[in-house]
């Protein structure tokens, strides 16, 4: 994990990480590292990761982490280190993240967005045999490079008492994420092109916390609490059938106040939004290669038929158009 400057070249460095190899990472980012399946604590040879993983630092103060790996042998991590903003995006793989007791799943297309600090540790798990891409980066508390755009954000972000929240991605964000990761660019192509796509990010993120704080002054704590509830059910697990009576269960309202307070917090229905969560995670199926029957079925759609309706009226092309290739 070598640090890439702005005139340094950005091979593809696709290499076998050991546990020695974790030692030393610990060491120099503050981060423990637990590996269940090894008896012998002195197994430092036993390999943990194989792939690509690259760190910069970007010109505005942001540091950024991309990894391309497979993950050959389960480990865990606990974070020491403090951060006033870190952010996970995972593209391909699941990471499941603990953090003041609360357990956080980020599946493809989604970002974990929480502050970090010594008194408040980062835990995550991986399980072997998984293929994983993310994308991670954070701020250092005493970075005096910080541009004043991204201080301001922070600033904001500390007025807004920004919770620790898992939240979708826009596809026009992880669409500019997979561009900049195109190794054949130059160096400053590519840092540009990811300072870029940072504060597109980040911007989102703000946004999503400014409409929820907004909600939240309309909404009783424990009842928005409640709505917040069924929408990260929606969102992080579109693929399952939902009825209104059941949600409205989970939310401790009546079917119709459910539905009532959820257009009135949210903007739009109930299933409007699920249908949106499903649209956006069989798009990003497409885009993997599967085919039109597969996006639809592992997204939630019975029918192919129904799916490719309503893919063209959300997107405005048919789904077949959008597979690599096409």
């Amino acid at each position: 994990m070598s640090n890439t400057t702005l005139n340094d070249p950005a091979p593809a460095a696709k290499k076998t990480f050991f546990v020695a190899d974790f030692k030393v990472f610990g060491e120099r980012y503050g981060i423990d590292y637990r590996f269940p399946l090894l008896t012998d604590a002195c197994a430092t040879t036993s390999p943990v990761l194989h792939g690509d993983v690259e760190e910069m630092t970007l010109p505005s103060g942001i540091s950024l982490t991309h990894s391309d790996v497979r993950v050959l042998q389960p480990y865990e991590t606990t974070s020491r280190h403090s951060s006033p903003l870190y952010v996970l995006v995972v593209l391909e793989g699941c990471v499941t993240l603990t953090l003041s007791g609360e357990v956080y799943s980020v599946r493809p297309g989604m970002a974990f967005s929480a502050r970090l600090s010594e008194q408040q540790a980062m835990s995550a798990r991986h399980d072997a045999d998984i293929a994983l891409r993310t994308l991670s980066f954070g701020v250092y508390p005493n970075d005096a490079r910080r541009e004043s755009l991204l201080a301001s954000l922070l600033e904001q972000w500390e007025r807004l008492k920004a919770p620790t929240f898992v939240w979708q991605v826009p596809d026009f964000v992880l669409a500019g994420i997979q561009h900049a990761r195109q190794r054949e660019r130059s160096s400053l192509s590519r840092q540009l092109l990811l300072e870029g796509v940072m504060y597109q990010l980040l911007g989102h993120g703000l946004h999503l916390r400014e409409q929820q704080g907004a909600a939240l002054v309309r909404s009783s704590g424990s009842e928005q609490a409640r709505l917040e509830q069924v929408r990260l059910l929606l969102e992080q697990a579109p693929e399952q059938d939902y009825t209104l009576a059941w949600l409205a269960i989970q939310a401790a309202m009546s079917p119709s106040s459910l539905r009532s307070k959820f257009r009135q917090t949210y903007g739009c229905t109930v299933f409007d939004y699920l249908r949106d969560c499903r649209l956006g995670l069989a798009r990003r199926y497409l885009l993997e290669g599967h085919s039109v029957q597969q996006a639809a079925w592992m997204s939630g759609y019975q029918h192919a038929t129904n799916f490719a309706t309503a893919f063209r009226r959300r997107y405005g092309v048919c789904p077949g158009t959008v597979r690599p290739g096409r």
